[in-house]
């Protein structure tokens, strides 16, 4: 076994400077290095919360539930069992908390079997339910496939002496799927939430509200398992006024409603309901959060508030839970994290929700920390933090699961964006060494190590060994720096982690100041710490003199603080560029006694080949002309673009191609009876823009 030993204060400012999303980067932790390992401070608290039983094991369970309950707060999911991209959910559990840190498994509640709900079509789908107290009982409202109400979903009613259950259902359905017409769709019913309160007048009112697609909202009777006849006509109806049914359909004002309905009011000091009414409620497709408010829950109209979170990283569906735990308010949501997880994979997640002075509710970004978690940032060898490119998670299926996000030096535009969260290593969790570098704002996304030598962000959507492997490192002290820390594949030993032109990428450390990284600044240490390079324009013809004209060079000082320098040295005039291939182009920098030397690679191309050989075949008849072109196949280029024109020097595009022929003919602008010229070039890529060949032009006649 390796001795440990604790290094100093100065390096573990260097190796390590956790943060979490309130402690600043000026924190000090201690760092242990073990021979040439670093042992970094790990997040031990994040999301998702729950997420395994009594024995450790990987859990999944969806939408999600609270009940605040004394000093205990519950948490109910379904049990989500799939293991295709379809919903297999058996039952529902419950775990519990005293803290919002610890959750204790507490077991299935309830079964979704026949044996367990009698009217239960399927008897594997428990979704959507919300358990409430009521006069010493516990009450849970859930939703299943009925047999009974022509296969619709119902909602259903079960009843319990304990939070955690078991949880006994009435024996038949609250509201049946076929009572709720006319109705969209078969699953109309679904996703139930229960509010209760007494009004100014000290009367007591018992809403429950559900649906998909269209929202409903009734009110209880004081045994809570049947439906109050607010009309006193003596039967349960639906329609769109208390004056004339029980059950009130009122999607007006809910702004791309699809499901998921969570009521809740604002509380004083003395726990008294005030204000408006909150709606949370899934949004769209692939479902956001969104909210409204209204002041009456049966007949009032209701106000769009805003989306306050958009689609989630790794889940197709989303579920709100909003609730209050000492003098907090806080929002549960789901999303498929957890390494395998999807839409029909999904965990539960908390973060506290937040209002303005208006009583309007703050954006709500996902987050993998959670409320205890840590983040930390990690500085290239520019002083650029490390981050993945900014952008919005897509509302199209074809997206995911994400695989190929960019990361790189100071890429992303959000200050989310470069924040990091530091976990045991997937691999083997066992090795203090060993870490997984997880997307704080882009839950269940990992740095990855692609096979090609690329590092990307990555959903581990299989949860298979490779995966674990590829999105985990080994931490040792910093190639070029023993304050700093490297960054070992542990499915590509030797390989690192790298910046090179300020992309992340894997290389074998030869260049060991890019391969370097720090986790913190030493605000009393000026000294030069490292430099970074960049070159926009990367690539250079055969036979160009090679030139670091566009050459980026920023010095980076162990308090933080960067600066553009220009008077750095290069090994430019020594590379040769009479052939293609890649070259590398050494930066030195040297400051005092100090002298730092990083690499940018260079790419020698030659310019594309004129297309040769072109040659024409016309076919004519009656109005239909059809012209096949080939050519011989040019060297150096990536595709070709055909133009065309009824003078020489005439040039209209028609289109592109990647082979060396094309068949043309009305739609491009051709007729019968004229003489065309018809113009081919080979084109290729050069940094950045597309850069062409001459000309190959052929006359041909439509006759």
């Amino acid at each position: 076994m390796v001795k440990k030993r604790i290094v100093a204060v100065v390096m573990a400012l260097s190796f390590m400077i956790p943060t979490s999303q309130v402690v600043s980067n000026n924190s000090a932790p201690k760092a242990v290095a073990a021979g040439n390992e670093v042992v970094l401070e790990k997040s031990t608290t994040s999301n998702p919360i729950g997420g395994t039983d009594n024995e450790g094991n990987r859990i999944y369970g969806g939408d999600p539930a609270v009940l605040v309950d004394g000093d205990t707060v519950y948490l109910y999911t379904g049990h989500d069992t799939a293991t295709t991209e379809a919903y297999k959910i058996l039952e529902w559990m419950c775990y519990s908390t005293k803290d919002l840190k610890t959750w204790k498994y507490e077991g299935v509640t309830m079964k979704a079997d026949k044996a367990s709900i009698t009217w239960a079509n399927t008897g594997t789908d428990a979704w959507a339910g919300q358990v409430e107290k009521y006069n010493g009982k516990y009450y849970f409202y859930y939703c299943t496939w009925d047999r009974t109400s022509s296969g619709k979903q119902s909602i259903g009613v079960a009843v319990a002496d304990k939070p955690t259950g078991p949880f006994k259902d009435i024996g038949e359905p609250l509201v049946k799927g076929t009572v709720t017409e006319p109705q969209s769709s078969d699953w109309n019913d679904i996703d139930p939430t229960v509010w209760v309160e007494k009004d100014d007048k000290g009367v007591e009112h018992r809403y429950l509200a559900w649906g998909n697609g269209k929202y409903y909202v009734c009110e209880l009777n004081e045994d809570m398992v049947s439906v109050k006849d607010l009309n006193g006509d003596g039967k349960i109806t639906c329609g769109d006024s208390s004056k004339t049914a029980d059950i009130i359909e009122n999607t007006s004002g809910l702004r791309s409603f699809t499901e998921a309905p969570w009521l809740y009011r604002r509380k004083d000091a003395n726990g008294k309901p005030y204000g408006k009414y909150y709606m949370f409620y899934a949004y769209a497709w692939r479902e956001q959060m969104a909210y409204a408010t209204t002041d009456n829950l049966l007949d009032g109209d209701w106000t769009f508030g805003s989306v306050l979170m958009p689609p989630a990283a790794t889940s197709n569906t989303n579920h709100a839970s909003v609730f209050d735990f000492k003098g907090k308010t806080y929002f549960v949501y789901h999303n498929g994290s957890l390494p395998g997880g999807s839409g029909f994979r999904r965990n539960a997640c908390i973060t506290e929700l937040k209002f303005n002075a208006d009583g309007s509710v703050k954006a709500i970004p996902e987050t993998a920390v959670g409320i205890n978690g840590k983040t930390s940032v990690i500085y290239t060898n520019s002083g650029a933090l490390l981050s993945h490119e900014t952008y919005v998670n897509s509302g199209s299926d074809s997206f995911y699961p994400y695989k190929n996000v960019k990361l790189g030096a100071g890429l992303g535009k959000e200050t989310a964006d470069s924040q990091w969260v530091i976990m045991a290593g997937k691999a083997d969790t066992t090795k203090d060494s060993y870490v997984s570098i997880q997307s704080e704002n882009k839950p269940g996304l990992y740095v990855t190590a692609n096979k090609n030598k690329t590092a990307t962000l990555a959903q581990d959507a299989d949860a298979s060994a490779a995966t674990a492997k590829a999105q985990t490192f080994r931490t040792i002290q910093g190639l070029s720096d023993s304050k700093g820390v490297s960054f070992e594949s542990v499915s590509m030993p030797g390989y690192y982690l790298t910046i090179s032109n300020g992309t992340l990428k894997l290389t074998k450390g030869s260049d060991k100041v890019a391969a370097t990284f720090y986790m913190g600044i030493d605000a009393k240490d000026s000294s030069l710490r490292s430099i970074g390079v960049t070159l926009k324009k990367d690539q250079f013809h055969v036979n160009e003199k090679i030139s670091t004209k566009n050459v980026k060079v920023t010095a980076f000082y162990a308090n933080g603080k960067t600066k553009k320098v220009t008077n750095f040295t290069s090994n430019a005039s020594k590379l040769k560029s009479n052939k293609t291939g890649t070259k590398t182009l050494k930066i030195t920098y040297k400051e005092g006694t100090i002298s730092r030397t990083t690499t940018v690679p260079i790419k020698l191309v030659k310019k594309p080949s004129k297309v040769k050989k072109l040659k024409a075949t016309v076919k004519v008849k009656k109005k239909k002309v059809t012209i096949k072109l080939s050519w011989k196949k040019a060297a150096y280029g990536k595709g070709y673009e055909i133009y065309y024109g009824k003078k020489k020097k005439q040039r209209k595009y028609i289109t592109e191609v990647k082979k060396n022929k094309v068949t043309l003919n009305n739609s491009d602008g051709f007729k019968k009876g004229k003489t065309y010229y018809i113009h081919v070039c080979t084109f290729a890529k050069f940094n950045g823009k597309n850069e062409y060949s001459k000309y190959s032009t052929i006359k041909v006649k439509t006759k």
